[in-house]
């Protein structure tokens, strides 16, 4: 499958196997502060958690890329860190994000819309239920 399939297409084709060959990180639900909306899942190490806490920045790991990340860093867009939670087994992180600058135009997501924008969040394909199929909301 192409990435672009992956991305775009509507074939459900999750990756169970993401994190056999990584250890060390925990997954982080990402929150846009304003509307509640979980924007992306992510993943963090201690090292990017520490510094997404001491910059209060949104910095995570990459997994594929193997290395700290600061979301948004290339394209201008950033998010503030203005809250952390830990669940319960303390296995996973939610952290809870202002965009920076305030009121910017850049969503989340790393893909565009049809009109060429940066989608808000990540979630934007819907998984019927009876056929599995994705049903893109925000094409």
């Amino acid at each position: 499958m192409t990435h672009g399939e992956l991305e775009e297409g509507s074939a459900l084709a999750l990756d169970f196997g993401k994190l056999d060959s990584v250890r060390g990180v925990v997954p982080v639900a990402v929150q846009d502060s304003a509307s509640r909306d979980v924007i992306l899942v992510a993943y963090t190490n201690e090292a990017a958690m520490r510094e997404s806490f001491r910059r209060r920045r949104l910095v995570l790991w990459s997994t594929s890329r193997g290395e700290l990340w600061e979301k948004g860093a290339t394209s201008g867009c950033t998010f503030e860190l203005v809250a952390a939670y830990v669940n319960c087994e303390q296995n996973s992180l939610l952290y809870v994000v202002r965009p920076h600058p305030p009121g910017s135009a850049h969503g989340i997501c790393h893909t565009r819309d049809s009109s060429g924008a940066y989608r808000p969040g990540c979630f934007y394909r819907r998984i019927d239920l009876d056929t599995l199929e994705l049903r893109n909301e925000r094409p």
